[in-house]
Order: C-alpha cells, then sequence, then structure tokens
C-alpha cells in the first residue's frame, strides 16, 4: 500500500509538469530541435508566428492563466525568397477553431516594415499594422470565398515603412507569370 501510495504521488507531481510553460516562446520551442524565435503574435486569435532558421511559421497556442501550450497540429510554414525584389509572402489558411487567416512577411534586415495594405479585385483594401516586417489578421468581412480561393480575390499587397515609403510589392500577376 505505501509503494502504490508513493508511485500516485509520484504521477501526480510528474503529470502537474505538463501543464504548459511560463512563455509562449518556451511552449513552441518545446517541439523543436533547433532554435526558434517568435516574431510576432495575435492573442486575440491565439496564434503565433516564429521563425525557425529561415522557415516562417504560424500556429495555434492555448493559453491557461499565464501558462502556455503549443501544439505543432494547427501549424503551417515555409520558406520563400525572391530573384526580384526583396523576398515577400502572403499566405492564407484556415484553422479549426479560429477561421480563414492571412498572413505574411517581407524578408529584409535594411528596412521596417511600418504597416502592410492589402488590395483586393473590388476595389477594397485591408490595412494590418506590421510587427516585425510580418502580419497576422483574419479575413475581411466583405470575403466569403475560403482560404484555397482567397489568391482569385487579391489584387497586390504593399509594404510601407513609417514615413509611407513603399518597401515592397507583392503583385498577383507577377506570382502567376513566374
Amino acid at each position: 500500500m505505501r509503494i502504490l501510495s508513493i508511485f500516485i504521488i509520484i504521477l501526480f507531481i510528474l503529470s502537474g509538469c505538463n501543464n504548459g510553460y511560463q512563455t509562449l516562446e518556451e511552449a513552441v520551442q518545446s517541439h523543436w530541435k533547433t532554435p526558434i524565435k517568435v516574431i510576432n503574435e495575435d492573442r486575440e486569435n491565439k496564434l503565433v508566428y516564429y521563425l525557425d532558421q529561415n522557415q516562417h511559421i504560424l500556429g495555434v497556442y492555448e493559453q491557461e492563466g499565464n501558462k502556455y501550450k503549443y501544439d505543432n497540429e494547427q501549424s503551417v510554414g515555409m520558406t520563400f525568397s525572391s530573384e526580384i525584389g526583396l523576398p515577400f509572402l502572403v499566405s492564407a489558411n484556415h484553422f479549426y477553431g479560429i477561421g480563414n487567416v492571412i498572413h505574411g512577411a517581407i524578408t529584409t534586415d535594411e528596412h521596417t516594415v511600418e504597416k502592410f495594405v492589402l488590395h483586393y479585385k473590388n476595389g477594397e483594401t485591408q490595412e494590418i499594422d506590421a510587427k516585425n516586417n510580418t502580419f497576422i489578421t483574419k479575413y475581411p468581412t466583405f470575403l466569403s470565398i475560403d482560404s484555397v480561393l482567397f489568391f482569385e480575390e487579391l489584387e497586390n499587397a504593399v509594404g510601407y515603412d513609417v514615413n509611407g515609403v513603399i518597401i515592397e510589392i507583392w503583385d498577383r500577376n507577377a506570382e502567376i507569370s513566374n
């Protein structure tokens, strides 16, 4: 009986060790062997944008009190480059429990992106504040398509610096012709 009690106490203590991590970065890092760096977070929708070396990844996390949990099941990642201009990523994905999300980045050490503006074929625009040259946003209300059809509605995306100077333009037509 004494051994069983000790065993139960040990199990109870060990099960408490996996109740989350103190920081979001620790929670994400627990799934990777290489060092990661969290560069953007959407707290309202519990989305985290991070780098694993040169791979850009967006994933879903949970927060209970001051503890974070991360599960790689709902994450998307990619590397990207450009032969002309700065590398510019625009991506649309569906996350269970969150909905359709648009995210992206401009890769540069020379410029700081202040905002991104997405231009749609219907004439509407969507302005998003940048963080570490990245953005995360939910679909605008005027889009009723799924994430697979998103690029049929997006005309271009533009990254601006703090002075309103264009840093780079992602052009759908250029992507199609390449």
